[in-house]
């Protein structure tokens, strides 16, 4: 026994020292880098700062974002930055300012892009490339940072603004938080997931500026900021400046930063937008929809609650998600029949078949709901796919209410198994937390034609709990028809409206051909069963002006989206990336790219340095292990599985050793 012990002890040993170098290297504050040990924690923030400057006029939103990068270190890197930007937003331009010339940058096919930043990366040349990764989340790569080098991109892009029960609300998001990618093929395939992130409470040394000029065409009655401390200046009845308040010394870049105004007399800004273009002629229509009836009116509903427990839940998430639920099944009448499942990993159910909404369920639910806790993955799509086959719903209208942060990678195979189920249920969505991923929270309500909501904080969770029960009970607009009279329209997006269940605009964009004249019918069942109708004349539209050249642009954006929630073919491919190339658009198969064509004089290759991100606030560290991402920096490193099985091996030969 005691030479197989020695001969273990060798191997550990030597094991050890083995892996002594790259464990050295970890303490560092980033795992991935490869280099000399002098690097510096500054090195791994690359991102100095982000100014983001927003103009709103009516109903659409221009953005021009300013990221500057520096090298403070002592070699040459490779600086790549995952950031967050608007669900709605069409990114139409990029410049990069670097070695005292600025270079306009050029849209691409996603590969072709991909190269010619790599060969200018090979040939030590400044380069610029940015990619989507999803609807709305970017990555950034810089290439060949100096030593002292500053390099600024501007990003350029237009979106339309949202309203809902007369409030209007613009979004910036400021931080990515952790995906869950499911580990395997899912996680190599999203390799842009497996980020480090800041420890929790750590400061972030990439500083956030925010401005927003706000006109409208209608008096503001009210401009606020729920999400930060800003500073506004009311500069006439239809015009406001907005800025972020630094003095508060906290981090803005940790959660969305959100700006919500209203008009006088509790109005929208609706109506016809037109461009007339060399080629083709876009308009934009958004239709105030009518008043929603009582609840009192309606039939029987069946809902399935599913509440995401798992790990980047943990605390507030979670917390708020819990009490809002408690809520919504409180709000439930007695002729309603409901469940709840709540996952992570798995899922469990509160019940195998729907069941009355009695009082006795009711407490019954809620101490269900009550007890969970939060820790592990985000399996979504197994959730909603065991849900979808819960028995229960035949003799009434289902709707799956789902709650989570979204923080995971599968949004487009969890929408495409909501569409390929319409008719069986809808699907509302509530998002939970200071920096959710929208993009699934609103991909999901479009497939499952409901409505999202998010809320940021916990004082907005009982006014929200009770708005989004009355948006649930019933459409305000149902069977909707847009038809064309005395002209000619093409390409509509949505193609197919559905139902719509808040009080929010029906927004409608498409081309249409020929001269100014006819109109545009909107059709209807409103929520009392009466039958809507809404007609706009073109030729009044075209007397305000045809100057409204973002109009191609956001029409462009939104067929992007409707052929990527659908099944990925060869077909959807060459259109979308034929709309990027015509369009100068940032999609998921185009990318801008931008080369300073001088060499620079570098000793040696640069090292890919990845921009820390922070954890959105009320968001905990268990999130990064249910993501399966990657370690958190500052404050400590995670030894390699290899190491810490070696550990533990010499942990119990030691025992063994004492024992003998």
């Amino acid at each position: 026994m005691k030479p197989l012990i020695r001969i273990l002890w060798l191997a550990v040993v030597y094991g050890l020292l083995a892996l002594a170098a790259p464990l050295t290297t970890a303490a560092t504050p980033r795992l991935e880098i490869a280099g000399p040990s002098e690097l510096r924690a500054d090195e791994v923030f690359p991102l100095k700062s982000s100014a983001a400057h927003v103009s709103i006029h009516g109903t659409i939103a221009r953005v021009k974002l300013r990221q500057t990068y520096g090298n403070t270190g002592s070699g040459p890197i490779e600086a790549v930055y995952v950031f967050p930007c608007s669900t709605r937003a069409a990114v139409h331009g990029m410049t990069v300012t670097a070695n005292g010339r600025t270079i306009a940058a050029r849209i691409r096919e996603t590969t072709r892009a991909r190269t010619e930043y790599e060969t200018a990366k090979a040939e030590r040349k400044t380069a610029a490339l940015l990619e989507e990764k999803r609807a709305n989340v970017f990555q950034m790569s810089v290439a060949n940072l100096l030593p002292g080098d500053d390099v600024t991109v501007e990003v350029d892009w237009t979106e339309t603004i949202p309203a809902s029960d007369g409030t209007s609300e613009f979004v910036f998001p400021t931080v990515v938080g952790p995906r869950y990618s499911g580990g395997g093929e899912g996680a190599a395939a999203n390799d842009w997931a497996a980020n480090p992130h800041l420890k929790q409470g750590a400061h972030n040394p990439a500083r956030l500026s925010l401005q927003v000029s706000l006109v409208t065409a209608l008096p503001l009655a009210e401009a606020t900021c729920p999400s930060h401390p800003v500073t506004v200046d009311f500069r006439s009845r239809n015009e406001a400046l907005v800025t972020i308040d630094t003095r508060a010394g906290e981090d803005a870049a940790n959660r969305d930063f959100i700006l919500r105004w209203k008009l006088a007399g509790n109005r929208v800004d609706a109506g016809l937008l037109l461009h007339k273009g060399d080629n083709e002629n876009h308009f934009l229509l958004q239709i105030e929809p009518p008043a929603r009836v009582t609840a009192e009116h309606l039939p029987p509903r069946d809902y399935v609650m599913i509440l995401d427990v798992s790990g980047s839940m943990s605390g507030f998430p979670l917390d708020t998600a819990t009490g809002l639920l408690t809520e919504l099944v409180s709000g439930l009448k007695p002729a309603d029949t409901f469940n709840v499942l709540c996952f992570a990993s798995g899922s469990g159910l509160f019940a195998e078949a729907p069941v009355a909404a009695s009082k006795e369920n009711l407490q019954a639910a809620i101490a269900f709901i009550r007890s969970q806790h939060a820790g592990g993955g985000t399996e979504l799509t197994a959730a909603i796919k065991r849900s979808l086959a819960l028995p229960g719903g035949e003799d009434r209208s289902r709707t799956l209410v789902v709650l989570t942060d979204g923080y995971v990678t599968a949004d487009e195979e969890t929408a495409a198994l909501v569409r390929d189920h319409i008719g069986s249920a809808n699907v509302f969505t509530f998002g939970i937390g200071s920096s959710v991923n929208r993009e699934l929270i609103e991909s999901l309500a479009r497939a499952g034609q409901g409505e999202a909501t998010v809320v940021t904080s916990r004082s907005e969770a009982a006014p929200a709990a009770a708005a989004f029960l009355t948006k649930i009970s019933s459409p305000v607009l149902a069977k909707i028809k847009i038809e064309a009279e005395g002209m000619e329209i093409n390409d509509m997006e949505p193609q197919r409206p559905g139902d719509l269940f808040a009080a929010r605009p029906l927004v409608v964009s498409g081309v249409w051909k020929g001269d100014p004249r006819g109109r545009i019918v909107v059709r209807g069942i409103a929520g009392n069963g009466e039958a809507f109708v809404k007609a706009v004349d073109l030729t009044e539209s075209a007397e305000s002006g045809l100057d409204h050249p973002a109009l191609p642009v956001l029409w462009a954006r939104e067929r992007v989206r409707s052929l990527q929630e659908k099944r990925v073919s060869a077909e959807s491919v060459a259109a979308i990336t034929a709309l990027g190339l015509k369009h100068s658009l940032l999609t998921r198969h185009t990318s801008f790219v931008a080369v300073d064509e001088t060499p620079r004089e570098m000793l040696a290759d640069a090292r890919t340095v990845r921009q820390p991100l922070p954890l959105p606030q009320g968001v905990s560290e268990s999130a990064l292990s249910s993501a399966q991402s990657s370690p958190v920096v500052q404050g400590g490193s995670v030894p390699e599985p290899g190491a810490i099985g070696l550990i533990s091996l010499l942990v119990v030969l030691l025992a063994l050793q004492r024992r003998r």
